[in-house]
């Protein structure tokens, strides 16, 4: 049997995993401290911390914690920020098998380090772009970024990091079938590891070490370190780790003839490579599976096992593993005596072989063909073909002349096509041009209305605001000046500077609003709360709850206009209640429908008869609001019962 896969999962192991998928063994503390952490550089890195460690133990939970730091980062400006969350984002799609979209991040994450001149960056992120090649079968190119990456590490000085660049380097030269170099420097690599006691490393130097043993056939002391790096990757929970070490113990105990105890350990291998979607370890649990099953005898059950891998392969665009499968079905298919499929997937294997390692194994096929294929086969073969070729010839004959004439009006259908094109592009570029300076055009509105906005704002601070603390303070002054004051003017002079207190907190509402262009739930939910606060000071006697619901969706956004008309009505209810409800509980709920948010102002009060009731300035005030939002505000009440305001807001379409 030619079966060599052991390698294949033992070597595949990556610089990264030491880098930025450590897992973190209080992820829910971390989780609460995210929550409640400020949105600034800490917390951008807090996010990549967090999908470093789903990378690893649930692999479909990276994603959004990773997209969240990114645009936090990229919000903040914030390069380093935006470099690991890329590199992280880069290593959940490697883990996804989806090798295009992981070298788009990765190449992104470098252009930000080179930019930064970042020796840490470099080697991460140069190390997890030769994995990528490694992947495809370029292995030149994976060594000159690998030796890059060692540069790098190097010039830092991190034993760590020099240590997983040797383990890497000496994969690559197994590829390329230098065992000199391949021994050499992983040997360095797991001296280094031991040394440091590092969980990461040292499962990647007992691993290759261990499929060093399996190469020389040392199937005992191959087990022993497969072993010890399966404690280890338990040990951290690397599940992906884990698979590798279980699939190559199989692998090994297959070839010592021990095929129970091997299936055991393939099944479990590929149990947990199904739970984390590997669908590289799955190909290759599939194929060990098949290998198993050939030793056993069981040859229909080793090609179904073999098709499976193909399948994963062939989605995937694995080439090492698709020459596998394809070089295993040969072999089935020849101890079954069908030499015509055998020679097929020969074929098969060799075009994948070729695209790998540009190698010409075309003698391989033709000594199958000619030890399967009969004399007589051969001479039936070889007079078919003079047969058509003469045919072929004649037919050219004929058909030069009209060929001829045909290119001749393809070539000028194609300029005609190729002119026509060139026009469409070019009016495709005036539109986009076009398109582009009404677009400039509409940013430098905004901007001058937002400059406008906040002068307006800074005026109204500086300058109304001051005015109106100057006119307190003379009021004050005015009623501590004179030793005697009558009672009444003494209350009109106690009035004035309550509405000129309150006329101040109105302007500066009213200045929060106008320096933004948009309010955030979270910014509304602030200044609620923060009135709420300041009313429940101003009625000591009532007890004030204010509530979000928690399904409700944190990046809803107002415009200011909206987000002050929510304000301003919540404010006008609640004083409303606070005036002449005499109530002991006033609730203030936000929560979401289908196609509205919902505000509903809430006491315990005396209430009133709806028919009774005249609408004053506040209430008409508050009706304007709402049509304003494009909603409606209604009023609840019963004599003794309470009273309940709800507003209700579309949302955007």
């Amino acid at each position: 049997m030619r079966f060599k896969i052991a390698f294949a999962a033992a070597f595949l192991i990556f610089l990264s995993e030491g880098r930025s998928q450590e897992t973190l063994t209080n992820i829910d503390s971390v989780l609460r401290v995210l929550q409640r952490a400020p949105a600034d550089t800490s917390k951008a890195l807090l996010y990549q911390k967090i999908g470093g460690h789903y990378n690893v133990v649930h692999l479909d939970s990276a994603k959004t914690f990773l997209v969240e730091g990114l645009e936090l980062s990229e919000k903040l400006n914030f390069p380093k920020g935006k470099w690991i969350n890329l590199n992280t984002l880069g290593n959940y799609h490697e883990r996804k098998t989806q090798y295009d979209s992981a070298m788009v991040f990765y190449d992104r994450a470098l252009d930000i380090v080179e930019e930064l001149n970042s020796t840490k960056g470099f080697a991460v992120v140069l190390n997890n772009i030769a994995t990528i090649h490694i992947r495809k079968g370029d292995y030149e190119k994976a060594l000159e970024f690998m030796f890059r990456a060692l540069k790098a590490e190097e010039d830092l000085n991190n034993e760590n990091g020099i240590a997983q660049a040797y383990n890497n380097i000496g994969v690559v030269y197994y590829y390329m079938q230098d065992f000199d170099k391949t021994t050499d420097y992983l040997t360095r690599a797991l001296e280094i590891q031991e040394r440091l006691g590092n969980y990461d490393g040292l499962i990647n130097g007992y691993n290759n070490v261990g499929a060093i043993f399996d190469y020389l056939q040392q199937y005992e002391a191959a087990l022993e370190s497969y072993g010890k790096g399966l404690e280890i990757a338990k040990k951290i929970k690397d599940r992906k780790n884990e698979a590798i070490q279980l699939v190559n113990m199989g692998l090994a105990r297959s070839k010592m003839g021990q095929l129970d105890q091997a299936e055991d350990l393939l099944k479990s291998s590929l149990a947990i490579r199904e739970e984390i979607q590997d669908f590289h370890g799955m190909a290759t649990s599939y194929i060990a599976y098949a290998e198993n099953s050939v030793q056993q005898g069981k040859m229909d059950q080793a090609l179904n096992y073999f098709r499976k891998s193909l399948e994963i392969s062939e989605e995937k665009n694995l080439k090492l593993l698709r020459k596998e499968a394809y070089r295993g079905m040969a072999d089935v298919y020849e101890q079954k005596g069908n030499y015509q499929n055998a020679i097929g997937f020969l074929k098969q294997m060799q075009s994948v072989k070729d695209s790998i390692l540009n190698e010409d194994n075309a003698k391989i096929i033709a000594e199958v063909e000619t030890r399967y294929e009969t004399e007589k086969k051969e001479k039936e073969i070889l007079a078919q073909r003079a047969e058509i070729a003469e045919g072929e010839l004649e037919i050219k004959r004929k058909s030069t002349l009209l060929y001829g004439s045909l290119g001749l009006a393809f070539v000028l259908g194609l300029l005609g096509y190729l002119l026509y094109n060139q026009q469409k592009l070019k009016n495709r570029q005036l539109q986009k041009e076009g398109e582009l300076k009404a677009a400039l055009a509409k940013i430098e509105t905004q901007n001058k209305l937002q400059e406008q906005r906040l002068r307006i704002s800074r005026d109204l601070h500086d300058n109304i605001g001051a005015q109106l603390t100057f006119i307190i303070s003379s009021i004050d002054n005015l009623k501590y000046g004179f030793t005697e004051i009558s009672d009444k003017l003494s209350d009109k002079l106690k009035g004035i500077s309550r509405f000129t207190s309150h006329t101040i907190h109105e302007l500066r509402d009213t200045i929060w609003a106008m320096n933004k262009n948009e309010i955030g739930l979270e910014d509304l939910q602030a200044r609620i709360s923060n009135f709420i606060e300041n009313a429940k000071v101003a009625a000591n006697n009532v007890a004030f709850q204010f509530e979000v619901a928690p399904d409700m969706n944190s990046n809803i956004s107002f415009t200011s206009i909206q987000g002050m008309n929510i304000y301003r009505i919540i404010q006008e209810a609640v004083n409303n209640a606070v005036k002449y409800s005499e109530a002991s509980d006033i609730k203030v709920n936000f929560s979401e429908e289908q196609s509205q948010y919902v505000v509903q102002i809430i006491d315990n009060g005396k209430g009133f008869a709806m028919d009774d009731i005249e609408r004053g300035n506040g209430l008409h005030n508050m009706n304007k609001r709402s049509i304003d939002l494009g909603g409606s505000c209604t009023i609840e009440s019963q004599p003794q019962q309470g009273t309940m305001v709800r507003l209700e807001i579309p949302k955007k379409a």
